[in-house]
């Protein structure tokens, strides 16, 4: 049987966390009892909500209130406390404001896996954009075209321009095959049992963005792959909960994320 853990980060979107839910339970029913899949809410949120729990049959649900420690912070919490979280085939870190498609555990069973495979970053079909928002990073930033990202942090009326221009080239949607990328989109991480042999905790102190560079570096350091698997998908609801923050912070966020990054992998 395929062992499934699920961590998704919620914060103030309990709507969006519901039908994130229901779409787990509908794909997870498909498969006949093949799989079995863990779901482990990291509630972020100010106001907490109380949470139906009993009413998925087809996949078991825990939620964990915490205080707000950021996206990957507030995941990687749950997941280091899992005893043995070698016992599941793959961990997957999501935001809430997504959906599984309805055959996406049955494409999962049929998915041949290598052992050198760290992370599979599914199809995340965006449907604002109308595009798939993976492979997100083909091959490895350079130091400078880093530095460059973290200059419109910093200075936040270049990345205004770039978003009204250059980034509109992007939403013209070409599919991509199967391949190796250097890291996924981070809405939807899926990390295998293969990483967690290399790095038993995930130790990531920035509170948001940066993560799928981070993950990226670590599987890069230990001769792992990132695999995009298109027959795997994901469907992407947009934003719930960073396009609610405050302009400012975003762009503090962001600027932190990167010179972290570029502090701890690329001093060489």
């Amino acid at each position: 049987m395929e062992k499934v853990l699920i961590v998704c980060v919620n914060y103030n979107s309990y709507e969006e966390l519901n039908n994130y839910l229901l779409s787990i339970n509908n794909s997870a029913s498909t498969t006949q009892g093949r799989n079995q899949v863990d779901v482990i809410v990291a509630d972020n949120s100010i106001k907490k909500q109380n949470l139906e729990l009993n009413c998925f049959s087809h996949i078991s649900v825990k939620l964990v209130r915490l205080e707000n420690s950021g996206y990957l912070g507030g995941a990687q919490r749950i997941i280091n406390d899992v005893e043995n979280i070698y016992q599941y085939d793959y961990v997957a870190i999501s935001n809430v404001d997504i959906e599984l498609s309805s055959n996406f555990f049955e494409n999962l069973l049929k998915y041949q896996l290598d052992k050198d495979i760290a992370w599979i970053a599914t199809r995340i079909w965006s449907k604002a954009e109308e595009r798939d928002r993976n492979p997100k990073i083909i091959s490895r930033p350079s130091k400078k075209r880093l530095q460059i990202v973290n200059l419109m942090y910093r200075f936040p009326i270049l990345d205004y321009l770039y978003t009204k221009t250059l980034y509109k080239r992007k939403a013209m949607y070409m599919p991509s095959p199967e391949m190796d990328i250097f890291a996924g989109h981070g809405s939807f991480m899926m990390l295998t049992r293969h990483f967690f042999e290399h790095y038993k905790k995930i130790e990531y102190p920035i509170f948001l963005f940066g993560e799928e560079i981070y993950l990226g570096e670590l599987i890069r350091l230990s001769g792992m792959r990132v695999r995009y698997v298109p027959s795997l998908e994901v469907i992407d609801m947009e934003h719930a909960s960073t396009g609610k923050m405050k302009k400012a912070f975003y762009y503090k966020c962001n600027n932190e994320s990167i010179e972290y990054i570029l502090d701890h992998f690329y001093n060489e």
